[in-house]
């Protein structure tokens, strides 16, 4: 076997894995949202306060799927709010309608709530910096 055919090969094995795992990754979302939380269908604006793992966690929005509608409508929506001991955690309305902060970025939630308590277990017992936008 010649060094191109053997080149050849592996670029294709390699764009396979990639098609599988992305193939995998859509079904695995796709699947974890097929039960959409109430507050989100209803349109009522989620609000919580409460003591996770021995934080306060606090938040108040609308869904994140009618914020991103509001946002699309250019109508403008008001960002979400979520506290974590009495400081601000960071947290965006992606265009699938479901919610990252900067303490997960690299992953979605559906509610607020998952949000807040997602950046709690990341962040271990830390302290939240606040997050200053310039």
């Amino acid at each position: 076997m010649k060094r191109r055919e053997l080149l050849k090969l592996t670029a294709a094995g390699a764009v396979a894995v990639g098609t599988g795992a992305l193939g995998v990754q859509v079904l695995t979302v796709s699947g974890s949202q097929a039960a959409p939380d109430s507050n989100a269908t209803a349109g009522k604006s989620e609000s919580f306060d409460e003591t996770y793992r021995g934080r306060r966690i606090q938040g108040a929005g609308i869904p994140a799927a009618r914020a991103r509608s509001l946002a699309v409508d250019g109508a403008g929506a008001a960002m979400p709010n979520v506290v974590i001991d009495g400081t601000a955690l960071h947290v965006m309305v992606n265009a699938d309608g479901t919610y990252t902060s900067v303490a997960n970025h690299y992953q979605t939630f559906r509610t607020l709530r998952e949000v807040a308590r997602a950046a709690v277990d990341e962040l271990d017992g830390a302290q939240l910096v606040h997050v200053q936008h310039r």
